[in-house]
């Protein structure tokens, strides 16, 4: 019970960069959903940031960067224009962040509008500073699996240690690399890594839940 509701309260994950981010998207599909849903905001229009547009990032890799950009609100309903706006995609931001280990990561907005605009011209697109925290390392493997599971969680294990870098650094690759190597053990359904929450103090390290649905069973012949 405890694996699963920390599952639930944390569905999170890394993402790669020179694979096809199969975890990645669906991770962060999540993230947002939940976002949305916890905040009760419908953006009326969403946008991706430019690099000149987000400080702090540079030392991710291209495509991550990218994938964390895309899809912000420009405009959420039933807020006021431009303001919550901007606090709207700085929090989203940082909600992906933190689904990619990066727990300590917070985003700040300001202001970038034209000298001498009016109130009536139309928001700017937010300018968003980014501190992303310390870099966490991997810890322990929890392992999910629904009832009549037929691969032993034991395997799983072994598999996602097998991708665990010397330096355990909890990174995109890593969670990637995971996911490629828990795959290959059966025809699942799905397989999605992510990371587990910090357990506090000093410790900068998380788990890593490892999610499986395998393929319901064919029906039997009568």
């Amino acid at each position: 019970m405890f694996r699963r509701a920390a599952l639930a309260a944390f569905g999170l994950s890394l993402a790669a960069c020179t694979t096809p981010l199969h975890n990645t998207r669906e991770v962060l599909h999540r993230s947002d959903t939940r976002f949305f849903i916890r905040e009760q905001c419908q953006p009326k229009s969403t946008a991706a940031l430019s690099r000149t547009q987000v400080s702090g990032l540079d030392e991710l890799p291209a495509a991550l960067r990218d994938r964390l950009l895309a899809d912000l609100p420009l405009e959420a309903s039933g807020s006021r224009p431009f303001i919550q706006c901007q606090d709207v995609a700085a929090r989203l931001l940082e909600e992906r962040l933190h689904a990619l280990c990066w727990p300590e990561a917070r985003v700040t907005w300001q202001a970038d509008k034209a000298p001498g605009a009016s109130a009536s011209t139309p928001a700017a697109q937010p300018r968003l500073s980014v501190q992303l925290g310390a870099r966490y390392q991997v810890d322990a493997i929890w392992v999910v699996q629904r009832k009549n599971a037929t691969v032993p969680a034991s395997r799983i294990i072994k598999a996602a240690q097998s991708a665990i870098p010397k330096d355990k650094a909890c990174t995109a690759r890593t969670f990637e690399d995971i996911h490629a190597q828990v795959s290959k053990l059966g025809t699942f359904h799905r397989v999605l890594v992510v990371p587990g929450p910090p357990p506090g103090g000093e410790q900068k390290k998380v788990p890593v839940v490892v999610d499986i649905s395998e393929k319901p069973p064919a029906p039997r012949g009568k």
